[in-house]
């Protein structure tokens, strides 16, 4: 299966670059909470690409690209005066053939989900198939491990598309 983007974005659809303010990324640096700066230092180092759509609650939608080609979403939760304590991650999947009965593909997805606890897969009320992931930093977290949890996020994302084509 190869993941999508779909139109989450309501509202402005037009893509802007990045207009983050310029950050290093800095692997032990502590942080309460998290900014387009933050996000962005974390992205480049792990060598994605991406663009920001504005939504209509004053948060961006970032359309990422990661290196090994998958297509993920994230925008920020729990936010105040542009600093936040959440990272929602969101990758979605095009429904195949193979699971048009919709109680075959819940059970495919509570077994996986079973299987791999760090991240949520389920299917849309489309005909999407959804992987997501939340990131916290509440009591602080490195800029490595917001890494190593995104990181995380696309290993679960390809063991999904490897348990899905699995009959």
């Amino acid at each position: 299966m190869k993941t999508l983007f779909l139109a989450i974005a309501a509202g402005g659809l037009a893509v802007s670059p990045v207009a983050a303010s310029a950050q290093a990324y800095q692997a032990e640096r502590v942080l309460k909470t998290m900014d387009a700066g933050d996000l962005s230092a974390v992205l480049t180092n792990m060598g994605a690409s991406w663009d920001v759509v504005p939504r209509d609650d004053d948060t961006d939608l970032y359309q990422i690209t990661f290196a090994n080609g998958l297509k993920a979403f994230a925008w920020f939760r729990v936010c105040d005066g542009g600093q936040c304590r959440g990272l929602t991650l969101l990758a979605a999947y095009a429904r195949d053939e193979a699971y048009s009965n919709d109680a075959v593909l819940d059970a495919k997805l509570r077994a996986f989900n079973d299987s791999a606890p760090a991240g949520k897969a389920f299917r849309s009320t489309g005909d999407s198939i959804l992987s997501q992931a939340y990131i916290i930093s509440d009591n602080g977290i490195t800029m490595a491990n917001i890494q190593s949890q995104i990181e995380v996020f696309i290993s679960s994302c390809d063991s999904l598309d490897q348990f899905l084509s699995q009959p």
